[in-house]
């Protein structure tokens, strides 16, 4: 499963594959989230997991915010 580092300002730095069990050290003052994800279906009918967060987003403890769009994605 997929978990984002979350620094102590609640911001994704990183995501990382962990099995959750194995031994993993994200840094000093850092935490592992698992990500929230759905299951969705490719055009060729292959089941997959969707992600919705990643670095530069935060996490405040409950929510998920996405960063601000950059000024290309505003046009």
């Amino acid at each position: 499963m997929k978990y984002a580092v979350v620094n102590a300002d609640g911001v994704v730095v990183n995501v990382v594959l962990w099995d959750a069990t194995s031994d993993f050290d994200a840094g000093d003052g850092m935490t592992l989230v698992p990500l929230p994800f759905k299951m969705a279906t490719d055009d060729d009918g292959v089941e997959f997991q969707q992600y919705f967060a990643g670095p530069g987003w935060t996490y405040d403890g409950t929510n998920w915010i996405a960063p601000p769009a950059e000024d290309e994605e505003l046009v």
